[in-house]
C-alpha cells in the first residue's frame, strides 16, 4: 500500500508525453480547420446562386462563374483548385460542380489531403453541395 507522500500525480516524463500528444492534436486542428471553413464559404457560395429571384437555368455559365468568382473574391477564397467550376447543362436541368481537393503540409514530408465534392443541382436546390448521381 502506498502513502500519500508517494502519490503526487504525473512526473516530468508524463507531463512530457501529456503535451506532446496535446501538441499534436493541436497542430492538427490549426491546419486542418481552415480547409473546411473554405469549403463552407464555397457551399455558401453555390446556395447563393440559386437566391429567390434567381433562376439557374436562366443564367449563362460565364454568368454563374462570374458569380462564383466574384463570391470567392468577397470571402477570400484562395484554394486554386476551387476556381475550377464545372457546369453540366441537360435538356430540363443544370448542376454546377466544384469538386477539388485540399493539401495541407502538417509537417516534414507528411501532407494531409481532404476532398470535397460539392454539387448544385437546379432540379434539388435544396439539396444543395452533396454528390449529384449521374
Amino acid at each position: 500500500m502506498k502513502t500519500l507522500k508517494k502519490q503526487q500525480g504525473l512526473g516530468m516524463l508524463g507531463w512530457l508525453v501529456v503535451l506532446a500528444v496535446a501538441g499534436f492534436f493541436l497542430l492538427c486542428a490549426f491546419k486542418i480547420i481552415p480547409l473546411y471553413a473554405e469549403n463552407r464559404y464555397i457551399v455558401s457560395g453555390l446556395k447563393a446562386l440559386v437566391e429567390p429571384g434567381t433562376k439557374l437555368e436562366d443564367m449563362t455559365t460565364a454568368e454563374i462563374k462570374k458569380k462564383m468568382g466574384n463570391f470567392y473574391m468577397i470571402n477570400n477564397v484562395r484554394s486554386k483548385e476551387a476556381q475550377n467550376i464545372v457546369v453540366d447543362r441537360a435538356a430540363n436541368r443544370v448542376v454546377v460542380k466544384v469538386d477539388y481537393e485540399a493539401r495541407v503540409n502538417l509537417f516534414y514530408n507528411l501532407d494531409v489531403v481532404v476532398d470535397f465534392k460539392n454539387h448544385l443541382d437546379s432540379t434539388a436546390p435544396h439539396q444543395c453541395c452533396k454528390p449529384v448521381a449521374e
